[in-house]
C-alpha cells in the first residue's frame, strides 16, 4: 500500500508528522463515518468524576504523550481527542485495546491498569472532545487509581 510508504517516509524524516497520521488514515479508509455510541449525550464531563480522575493518572502511567503529545493532539501519532470527536466509544476502545502494529499503536488489553479504566479513558478524551474538559484540567484531589 502506497500510503503506509509515504507515511513511513514522512515519519522517519520528522517532516509533517503531525498532520501526516491524520492525513493517512483519511487516505486509507481508516477514517468513516463516526458511530453515534457516546457518553457524553448532553452530559458535561468533569475532571472531578472520580473515573476521569483516575484515568487522567493512568493516561500518565502508560505515557500515551510520548507518542500522542502533551495534549494528545498529535504529535509522531494521531491526536487522540480529534479521534474520538469524529470516530466515537467503540472504534476508541477498540484501537486502545486491540492496538495497531503497522502503526506503531501498542495494544493495552490486558494491561491491568487500561482495561480497569477504559470507560474513564474515553469519557475523558470525550471530555476534550466536546470542550468539557480543558486540554490544562487537572483533578483537584487525585485518588486511587482503580486497579
Amino acid at each position: 500500500m502506497w500510503f503506509a510508504a509515504c507515511f513511513n517516509k514522512l515519519l522517519s524524516a520528522g517532516r509533517l508528522a503531525r498532520y501526516a497520521a491524520p492525513l493517512f488514515l483519511v487516505l486509507s479508509g481508516e477514517l468513516g463515518a463516526p458511530d453515534n455510541q457516546t457518553t457524553t449525550e448532553g452530559l458535561r464531563i468533569s475532571i472531578d468524576d472520580p473515573a476521569v480522575a483516575s484515568a487522567w493518572q493512568v493516561l500518565r502511567t502508560v505515557n500515551c504523550e510520548r507518542c500522542h503529545g502533551k495534549d494528545y493532539e498529535g504529535l509522531a501519532a494521531p491526536s487522540i481527542v480529534d479521534y474520538v470527536r469524529t470516530q466515537g466509544r467503540e472504534p476508541f476502545v477498540r484501537a486502545v485495546l486491540d492496538g495497531n502494529a503497522v502503526r506503531g499503536m501498542p495494544a493495552y488489553r490486558g494491561n491491568p491498569l487500561v482495561d480497569a479504566n477504559i470507560e474513564g479513558i474515553y469519557r475523558y478524551f470525550a471530555g476534550r472532545a466536546d470542550g468539557s474538559i480543558g486540554k490544562e484540567a487537572r483533578p483537584a484531589m487525585r485518588g486511587q487509581v482503580q486497579r
